[in-house]
């Protein structure tokens, strides 16, 4: 098993020259020491899926609400690399998964091994990112923050060049701890759950350098409304079970087919499906409603929203993928899943973690409409599986890594002026 120590360890420690120490603005670290303040926090994402982005929104969100940065910088790493790069973690992820899903689950699978394909997947990032690495070098942090395994990955890179001198920090986004997740050197990793941090521990990781805090999630959902006041400030009636279908920030899936199913119901619900930025969908379901409108009653199509913690706390069940934010954020609502076709790799890993706490039930395409009559109408089940959802939520996941985040690079800031 490798063994992944922190830069504090003695394995991964790296002495600090006088060179390096003179490279610093020594007054700055003399702040930050005593303010606890940090000159700049850099957040890294990576646009391959929406989740990954909408955490690093959450965190900056967090960080700027905590005002322990003079300055938060948010970056998607996708903008400062080659356009192949581009193309390939974004445009052809989701050509895999609307084309492909078992390609990409047995992608995956082959992949999940410490160490074996670090190095020529290294030469290939490095290559197709030196403008970020520039970036990086240039902007100076005094902390990273990274929620998709290329940013992390890219940063420990200019860290072990002597590029970068800042506190490297990494936040899994699924429930499920891949491999690709272990940069060579990271000070911290923010897990989803135990679950997570024993995998990170079995790869090699210090436990003493795991902190479990949910997935970051906006802050909003630490603020939602009530059940009865969401469904005021959206229009929806309160005599009604709400379900929620999502077909996730861009939009993707066979969602046509999951409305169809649960439009065949014999339990009468409010259907509100989550288009998000696909435009084509949502007035392709509007279109429908039109032509058949009694057919598609109490039914609403929504395109990409800011207050998706009102839908939440609105509804009583969500349709969907088992993505790591969308799951997290029914998790801070207390709002079960029925998971259809999840897509094998970290999809289907996360579902598994969802339906072993009971906070999940699960079927495909052709059970659907026997599955979501099943669950909705069942006042009991619902109530179960929201408690399960509830206990397992992390309504204030982001300000709880930004506080630890705090702590942890504060105490390192310490140490280096020390030395």
């Amino acid at each position: 098993m490798p063994c992944i120590v922190s830069r504090r360890g003695d394995a991964m420690h790296r002495p600090v020259s006088a060179s390096d120490r003179q490279s610093k603005s020594i007054g700055n670290l003399i702040e930050v020491a005593k303010a606890k303040m940090f000159r700049k926090v850099m957040v890294l994402s990576a646009s391959a899926g929406a989740g990954h982005v909408t955490a690093a929104n959450a965190l900056e969100g967090a960080l700027r609400e905590s005002g322990i940065a003079h300055e938060v910088v948010n970056l998607d790493v996708l903008k400062k690399v080659s356009p192949f790069m581009r193309s390939m973690y974004s445009k052809q992820y989701i050509n895999l998964v609307n084309r492909a899903p078992h390609l990409l689950g047995a992608i995956y699978d082959a992949t999940d091994h410490a160490k074996k394909f670090d190095g020529r997947r290294m030469t290939f990032d490095v290559a197709n990112a030196l403008p970020m690495l520039r970036y990086l070098t240039n902007e100076r942090p005094d902390v990273v923050v990274s929620t998709h395994f290329l940013a992390s990955e890219l940063a420990a890179f200019a860290t072990r060049r002597r590029r970068l001198n800042a506190y490297l920090a990494t936040v899994i986004t699924d429930f499920d701890a891949h491999a690709f997740w272990l940069s060579d050197p990271v000070d911290h990793y923010f897990a989803a759950m135990e679950d997570t941090a024993r995998q990170l521990q079995h790869l090699g990781v210090n436990s003493d350098d795991i902190s479990v805090t949910g997935i970051p999630i906006s802050i909003k959902f630490a603020g939602a409304p009530s059940k009865s006041e969401a469904r005021k400030q959206l229009g929806l009636r309160e005599d009604l079970p709400v379900v929620l279908i999502s077909a996730g920030g861009f939009g993707v899936g066979p969602v046509i087919e999951t409305v169809e199913s649960a439009m065949l119901c014999r339990t009468r619900f409010q259907t509100v499906v989550l288009c998000g930025k696909n435009e084509k969908l949502r007035a392709q379901l509007q279109g429908m409603q039109v032509i058949t409108p009694s057919y598609f009653r109490d039914f609403h199509a929504v395109g990409h929203t800011d207050s998706m913690q009102v839908y939440m706390a609105a509804a009583d069940l969500m349709i969907g993928k088992s993505g790591g934010l969308t799951s997290s954020e029914c998790l801070a609502s207390g709002l079960p899943m029925l998971i259809v076709n999840p897509i094998p790799g970290q999809e289907e890993r996360n579902a598994n973690h969802l339906l072993e706490h009971g906070a999940a039930a699960s079927g495909n395409i052709r059970t659907l409409t026997y599955k979501l009559d099943k669950v909705i109408s069942s006042p009991h089940q619902l109530k179960e599986m929201s408690d399960a959802a509830t206990a397992m939520g992390h309504a204030n996941s982001a300000r709880e890594i930004v506080k630890r985040l705090q702590e942890l690079a504060s105490n390192e800031h310490r140490q280096s002026l020390s030395q």
